[in-house]
């Protein structure tokens, strides 16, 4: 058994990482800490520590930890020299070996992994997102259409996240809230494609040692379809799943990527890149 501890087991990704942990078949959870339920067990038994901690915080219990691999689902450390940044289908060597593993945001990895395949061949890259009200619950609600947008272009952090991985720019990015959607998102892109042959072999063979991404059938939704969004996202809430589906259009491709915010995007990610860590399966205690 590996043993580890979480600090901010009781917070928005603090609380399903616990609950899969507790399940996972090769994890002791030796130490709790969270404002809620302050202090639990001894945190010089483990192994590992999960920082499931708002931003800012994780640096404070850094120095406390020393000697001790890390895990952080927070954006502190995403773009940080001495952190490997933790999606697992695009850095499943670097984890491996990793002491300290910076978990990626939710719309980067909804991103990154649709683009991946084909990050070569587009340009001119736009992007529309909706995630539901876990990701940004203190938002008023908009009783018009039940979708708001949230941040204007470019400006949410996540997008310099993407572009530090991708390893080209991103043309404009427009993040909404879908107040019918508990959790799940979902990402359009659009972008110039410079090549369009065997596009469906390239995004096959891209995913075919990925246990989580899955190439499903076109799954385009009108900006306001709230119903069309919902049943998208039901393929993969509560799940560690990514979709992503493609269509081309002329010149340019359109890519979808569907994923639960807190767990393919949050703690199911963490638990993906432990397994890593450990050399486990990386499906264990996930699937």
């Amino acid at each position: 058994m590996i043993n580890v501890g979480i600090v901010g087991h009781t917070g928005r990704l603090g609380k399903p990482l616990l609950k899969i942990l507790e399940n996972h078949p090769q994890v002791k959870i030796v130490y709790t800490e969270s404002r809620k339920k302050g202090v639990w067990g001894d945190k010089s038994y483990a192994d590992l520590f999960f920082l499931a901690l708002p931003y800012g915080e994780s640096e404070n219990y850094l120095p406390s930890f020393k000697g001790k691999k890390i895990i952080d689902l927070s954006i502190d450390h995403r773009l940080d020299k001495g952190w490997v940044y933790g999606l697992p289908e695009l850095n499943k060597d670097k984890i491996k070996n990793a002491e300290r593993i910076a978990n990626p945001g939710c719309y980067a990895t909804a991103i990154l992994e649709a683009l991946s395949p084909v990050k070569n061949l587009v340009s001119d890259i736009k992007i529309k997102a909706y995630s539901g009200v876990s990701g940004r619950s203190e938002q008023k609600i908009n009783k018009k259409n039940g979708i708001e947008r949230y941040a204007k272009n470019r400006e949410h952090p996540q997008v310099a996240e993407v572009e530090k991985y991708l390893g080209k720019p991103i043309e404009s990015f427009e993040p909404h809230i879908v107040y019918s959607l508990k959790t799940g998102i979902f990402v359009k892109i659009e972008a110039k494609l410079r090549n369009q042959k065997e596009l469906y072999d390239l995004f096959k063979n891209s995913f075919a040692d990925k246990p989580f991404l899955k190439l499903v059938d076109f799954q385009d939704s009108n900006d306001v379809d709230t119903k069309h969004l919902e049943k998208i996202i039901s393929g993969v809430v509560n799940s560690n799943f990514c979709q992503v589906s493609f269509c081309l259009n002329k010149k340019s491709i359109i890519i979808t990527s569907a994923l639960d915010n807190l767990i393919k995007g949050g703690s199911g990610q963490a638990v993906q890149n432990f397994n890593l860590v450990y050399g486990l399966d990386e499906k264990t205690g996930l699937i």
